[in-house]
């Protein structure tokens, strides 16, 4: 139960609280459930009623709270996306004085470490972006999971921001170019997922995803 939900919660009569403490709480139990089996089995071999039976209630129950399957998927979407964030804001390191180059590599660093440790949540990204999931979620669960994504970049923008304005990068549009120094990484990430292509290119992990970090400093200082 989040703080919010516990403050919303204090302020309800006994009955209605601990209802309330009970929905919050079947609700979690089933999202705990599907990202057991999703993250077990894969997407695409999980049902509802898989989902149903590990969480121990009725598969309508789980309709009452998710609408859907992708709906589950997209709230585990939002579970790595926030996971993601606070590893980048601690790379970034606000209040430290790093220079908008080591910023970056930071939080390079942070995207690295996110792969190679929450590799089931990296894949559900992966997954996301390539499906129809936009239409078979609620437009407000598809706005959370932009804003969220966007706060995510947020942090390479001001980064290149502060290159910018130190004089350390030579960029017309901050925006422009942290989507394209992420789309870089995330490509060296992908490529390097695939066993086939990774046997194509031959080279490590580090090794590529390292140079295309390099390369896309560089192209930004010139």
């Amino acid at each position: 139960m989040t703080a919010s939900q516990k403050t919303a919660t204090s302020k309800l009569s006994p009955a209605k609280a601990r209802r309330e403490r009970e929905n919050v709480e079947r609700r979690d139990a089933i999202l705990a459930a599907a990202r057991d089996l999703f993250f077990e089995h894969g997407i695409h071999r999980t049902t509802v009623d898989d989902v149903a039976a590990r969480a121990e209630v009725a598969k309508g129950t789980v309709y009452l709270y998710f609408e859907s399957k992708e709906t589950l998927l997209a709230h585990l979407l939002l579970e790595g996306l926030d996971a993601l964030s606070e590893s980048l804001e601690a790379a970034y390191a606000e209040s430290a004085p790093h220079s908008a180059e080591a910023r970056l590599r930071r939080l390079a660093a942070a995207y690295l470490d996110f792969f190679q440790n929450e590799r089931e949540y990296f894949r559900l990204m992966m997954a996301f972006d390539r499906g129809q999931f936009q239409e078979a979620v609620t437009a407000e669960v598809y706005q959370q999971i932009l804003l969220r994504s966007v706060r995510g970049l947020r942090w390479a923008v001001r980064a290149i921001e502060q290159g910018a304005a130190d004089g350390e990068f030579n960029v017309a549009n901050a925006k422009n170019s942290a989507g394209m120094f992420w789309a870089a990484l995330n490509g060296a990430l992908i490529l390097i997922s695939h066993p086939l292509r990774r046997e194509l290119i031959q080279q490590e992990l580090e090794t590529l995803y390292n140079g295309v970090m390099e390369l896309m400093i560089k192209g930004m200082k010139t």
